[in-house]
């Protein structure tokens, strides 16, 4: 396994947990916001053929956007979008030359609608689900297999990072774990699924939006995601 992330710390932990069942990893310590970072990340692997790629990096922000810092959000846009492109093309190219690869996406339920106080992460999400679903037709007929993983809120660093401790988003049941979240995914792109929604709360939300026009549900989510204080 290829370790990739700026947690020098944390990627080390994960190659413990690894190498303790008998698998090895390789822990690359780059920042992919960076595009300097991401292309030095590719001279470092450009001898390694890449089996499996999985672009989990991503974070969110919370708060009217009017208000939130913009290299904040910009910064995500690289992560989430920029980084997440470069990435791919660079290593589908071998897939495709090798005739065969695997491209997870880990793009989330906002992909489906905006989301206020959170609207240019939830845009994100939208971009990688639409791309990696096109990628999919595109790349099928050279066995590359591309599925867009679409989570709902899940119990990790993210919600820290987000600066979600005022939203109501956290403080309603259902949440899930990272586990079954992770185990839940990898079964559904096990079956070749091009879309995995884990956990039967987030299939039933995401096929509610079947139901409601776009402007109902981006008012749903207001009333979700407003700050607790102003509800």
């Amino acid at each position: 396994m290829l370790l990739v992330g700026r947690n020098v710390e944390q990627l080390f932990e994960t190659k413990h947990f690894v190498e303790q069942r008998g698998g090895s990893a390789v822990v690359l310590p780059y920042d992919i916001g960076q595009t300097v970072q991401i292309e030095a990340l590719l001279r470092a692997t450009e001898n390694i053929p890449v089996d499996i790629l999985i672009n989990n990096a991503g974070f969110g922000l919370y708060g009217e956007f009017v208000e939130t810092d913009l290299s904040h959000e910009l910064n995500m846009i690289d992560v989430n979008i920029r980084a997440l492109t470069h990435l791919t093309k660079a290593f589908a190219r071998g897939m495709k030359v090798r005739g065969s690869g695997r491209i997870i996406q880990i793009a989330s339920t906002s992909s489906f609608h905006g989301g206020p106080f959170m609207s240019v992460y939830y845009a994100t999400k939208a971009y990688v689900l639409s791309f990696s679903e096109a990628l999919a037709d595109e790349l099928a007929p050279y066995n590359i297999q591309v599925t867009a993983v679409c989570p709902g809120a899940t119990y990790t660093d993210f919600a820290k990072t987000a600066d979600l401790a005022t939203s109501g988003l956290f403080k309603r049941p259902g949440i899930m774990d990272a586990n079954t979240v992770a185990k839940l995914s990898i079964t559904g792109y096990m079956k070749g699924k091009t879309l995995v929604i884990p956990g039967r709360s987030n299939a039933v939300y995401v096929f509610m939006t079947r139901f409601f026009t776009r402007r109902k549900f981006v008012q749903m989510t207001h009333q979700l995601q407003a700050p607790t204080h102003s509800l």
